[in-house]
């Protein structure tokens, strides 16, 4: 076991989010606190906008403990609506804004939310999951309301009450619903922090979705240090470092497929690499250690983290190593187990479990789900279902799951959801999901097995476009192979299908979607 320590400097014991708001207004009122294309709000300009927002969800009956689902693209305005949320007492549901079909009505359906905050364009997806008079427009929730007669919202939660549920992938059943507590977000966020070396005048480029963890953390550490959190809609490559350069960013985060493509850009202006001192990203492809730190000088910091536990193990500019997540610095307890349970020798792959060292640093269970929570919290360690290696310097390496999920563009993705979405196509009787390496970017790329209807022919264009409806878009699959039904070898007692004796990578009967062609027309 390797005993977590703390990062000198960190200070944990956080209560939350609109602490870190309440304290921001006392400390640095005028400090830009949000930047985008079109404006900048300070601290101040936030907090009022909170207020308003939550006056207008506390009118339309939100009240403590109720479930608000907020789907909706970056915008500060979604952030308002989410600090409103908390402010209020009651519980958002971080929506991704990419689901669509069964798997936005599943987490609808579990999660059970009075309320639906979006975006206007999301509405009529929407309305075949909720009741349409539960639906609310985030651009019709008023930012400016004068707060004289508002009613003020409820007092301010502690650490360890529920804030939100964050929906991550299932591997034997459908996602699941992540509870987080206030605490948490604040206390990754002041470990962040120091991971960055983060302080006033430091402003991070954020172009993940904000129905991510990584946001939720983000803005409380911008919070906490008086710096600056620049976002775009979604990661642009073509006017990533244009946009890096307009908002003078000194940090950004990554995953590894937007490193490679950065790359194909070469190298940024001249003032956007004087200003950059760190990225940190996750995972980071050899070429990108290549390109941004021997080339063009800026270090790399990768981690390992998950929506249940968001950074146990950071690479630090102090200590770190090429390739590997990262060591045990933000106060985890950290042990790599081998099949039988006993703790795996270095150079050894096992099961990477955590345990924090201090309270609200890990979720609290998985939303109505207690089998499911407690398995995840068996022997009272942390069971991340990720295969690690320590060397004996305690940098961990990572190298692979040991449970049936996939991760493309960055997104976790349910192998369940996806598997059960597909055998609703036309001819498709069976359908196993399996990862292929994605060498640009060092995640996957998803190839289906498929077992077709008798005599059902398979076009290839046209399960395309079936995916393309009703999956989101970074679950759409590359590749496919179709098999008979007695190539399918099921597991005594479940039945589950045994993916690992299915034709894996890319053989000589796989189908690329993306360079299938739709039929030339007749002459």
């Amino acid at each position: 076991m390797i005993t977590g320590r703390l990062l000198d400097g960190v200070a944990l014991g956080r209560t939350g989010p609109l602490a870190d708001l309440e304290a921001a207004q006392r400390r640095w009122p005028d400090q830009p606190l949000l930047r985008w294309a079109e404006g900048e709000w300070t601290v101040s300009r936030f907090a009022s906008a909170v207020r308003s927002a939550a006056a207008e969800l506390h009118d339309l009956g939100v009240r403590p403990g109720e479930r608000v689902a907020i789907m909706a693209a970056n915008s500060a305005r979604m952030l308002a609506a989410q600090f409103a949320v908390w402010a209020l007492g009651a519980v958002e549901v971080a929506v991704n804004s990419e689901l669509r079909g069964w798997f936005l009505q599943q987490v609808l359906t579990d999660s059970e939310p009075g309320v639906v905050v979006a975006d206007a364009r999301f509405h009529e997806l929407l309305t075949g999951c909720v009741a349409p008079e539960r639906i609310v427009d985030l651009a019709r929730v008023r930012i400016d309301r004068d707060h004289e007669a508002d009613a003020e919202g409820g007092p301010v939660p502690a650490p360890g009450d529920l804030a939100s549920l964050l929906y991550t992938s299932g591997t034997t059943g459908p996602s699941k619903g992540v509870m987080l507590p206030h605490g948490y977000f604040s206390n990754f966020g002041a470990v962040l922090s120091r991971v960055l070396d983060v302080g006033p005048g430091d402003t991070g480029f954020f172009t993940m979705p904000f129905f991510h963890v990584d946001a939720h953390i983000a803005l409380p550490l911008c919070l906490q240090t008086g710096s600056t959190l620049a976002f775009a809609p979604r990661f642009s490559v073509s006017s990533f470092w244009e946009d890096a350069d307009r908002f003078g960013a000194t940090w950004f985060g990554a995953v590894g497929s937007m490193l490679s493509a950065l790359i194909t850009r070469g190298r940024p202006p001249a003032p956007v690499l004087r200003r950059i001192r760190t990225i940190l990203a996750a995972p980071i492809p050899d070429e990108a250690y290549e390109f941004f730190e021997d080339e063009l000088g800026v270090p790399l910091l990768q981690m390992y983290g998950q929506t249940e536990a968001n950074g146990p193990l950071y690479s630090t500019a102090e200590r770190r190593r090429r390739g590997a997540v990262g060591w045990s610095c933000a106060g985890f307890d950290v042990r790599v187990a081998a099949p039988d349970g006993t703790e795996a020798g270095a150079g050894e792959l096992g099961e990477l479990q955590t345990r924090p060292r201090h309270p609200h640093m890990l979720t609290l269970g998985y939303w109505r789900r207690p089998e499911a929570t407690a398995e995840a919290f068996r022997d009272l360690w942390f069971h991340t279902g990720d295969l690690v290696m320590q060397d004996t310097d305690g940098f961990i390496w990572y190298g692979g799951r040991l449970t049936d999920s996939l991760r493309k563009r960055g997104e976790n993705i349910s192998a369940f959801d996806l598997e059960h979405v597909v055998r609703r196509a036309p001819g498709v009787r069976e359908c196993a999901a399996l990862a292929v390496r994605d060498e640009l970017g060092g995640e996957d790329d998803i190839k289906l097995v498929l077992v077709l209807d008798d005599d059902a022919p398979f076009d290839p264009v046209s399960f395309r476009d079936h995916c393309t409806r009703s999956l989101p878009r970074f679950a759409v699959p590359r590749y496919v192979e179709i098999v008979v039904e007695s190539a399918l070898v099921r597991g005594p007692g479940t039945g589950a299908i045994q993916k690992h004796l299915l034709p894996a990578g890319i053989t000589a009967d796989t189908i690329d979607l993306m360079e299938a062609a739709a039929p030339a027309a007749a002459d």
